[in-house]
């Protein structure tokens, strides 16, 4: 899963809320561990490019 603008990352965010908590063995488990992950990937690239715009 790959978040691909801020509509994207806003969506994953409210579902994680939705979700978290979820018991180990259900899809939702597993649906919140890959949205907590494109969620860091997202965030990891945005702040990689303020600082490449910092320069």
């Amino acid at each position: 899963m790959v978040l691909k603008n801020e509509s994207d990352y806003e969506k994953a965010s409210e579902r994680i809320e939705e979700i978290y908590g979820a018991k180990p063995g259900t899809p939702e488990k597993k649906e919140l561990e890959e949205l907590l992950k494109a969620v860091k990937a997202y965030e990891d690239d945005f702040v990689k490019m303020l600082r490449e715009n910092d320069l």
